[in-house]
């Protein structure tokens, strides 16, 4: 019986120590922390920075009209041999070269492209009657001028036709980066004005582009819209699955407006 009692009181002393053991290593972390001192002000400016932050935003936008088209010239020739309709193809295009470049069209600006042929057949024919072949041509001008010689030139035959006219701006990059500095310039006016009128100082710590896009006017939308519904009308129904089609083109208007919108992040000093 005191063998049992003295074996207990050994095993409770050994628990004892490992447990005093274990609590003095789960403490030390505890103990080397660095501790924070400091009136409940200070110690609310560690943890929360008093720094006043304000945003100003500003908006800009402008007007441009297209400075070039994309003239496109549909050319189809027909023949009984396919070598045929591909020869006149070629000679028309190269007298269509000819004739626009001596109107003073440089060559760079004159491009063949989407080249198709197809076999004509007539009536319950196995074989086919004749070959149609049809080139486009792709004419980048950039004055009115330009566009009545082209227009001279599809009128002289009626393998020749006038399907399509693009418009673009080629001055994009400068009008983006135009009304960005506008919308900045507006809100650096309006940070005069606060300066001036509460005493403070604003001095910037961010700014961000939310907004800088281009995109048409709405009178230049309606015209688009006018002109695409009327070619739909005009344009005849063919049989022939293998006919020439055009590929859809992106739209394109002779009036885009520019926007743009940002914000600048100022720290208030007094």
């Amino acid at each position: 019986m005191k063998r049992n009692t003295t074996n207990n009181q050994r095993t409770n002393t050994m628990r004892n120590i490992i447990l005093v053991g274990f609590l003095s290593i789960v403490s030390l972390p505890l103990l080397s922390a660095p501790e924070i001192k400091g009136s409940p002000q200070e110690l609310k400016g560690f943890l929360y920075p008093t720094d006043k932050i304000v945003t100003i935003s500003g908006e800009a936008e402008e007007t441009a009209y297209s400075d070039k088209a994309i003239v496109s010239l549909v050319i189809t020739t027909e023949n009984k041999l396919l070598s045929e309709a591909i020869s006149k193809n070629g000679l028309l295009r190269e007298n269509i070269t000819g004739s626009l470049a001596a109107s003073g069209i440089s060559l760079d600006s004159i491009k063949s492209s989407r080249f198709s042929s197809s076999p004509q057949y007539g009536w319950l024919g196995s074989k086919p009657s004749s070959f149609k072949v049809v080139n486009r041509m792709a004419i980048s001008i950039t004055n009115e001028s330009h566009l009545k010689e082209i227009a001279a030139v599809a009128d002289q035959s009626v393998e020749i036709e006038l399907s399509d006219t693009a418009f673009e701006h080629t001055q994009k990059d400068e009008f983006n980066e135009k009304v960005k500095a506008s919308a900045l310039e507006k809100i650096l006016k309006q940070k005069d004005f606060y300066e001036k009128s509460l005493g403070v100082k604003l001095v910037p710590v961010g700014i961000r582009d939310s907004n800088v896009h281009h995109r048409a006017t709405r009178g230049a939308m309606v015209l688009e819209e006018i002109v695409v519904t009327a070619a739909r009308l005009e344009k005849p129904k063919s049989s022939s699955f293998m006919e020439y089609q055009d590929q859809p083109q992106e739209p394109s208007f002779d009036e885009v407006r520019y926007q743009a919108s940002m914000s600048v992040d100022f720290k208030i000093e007094d």
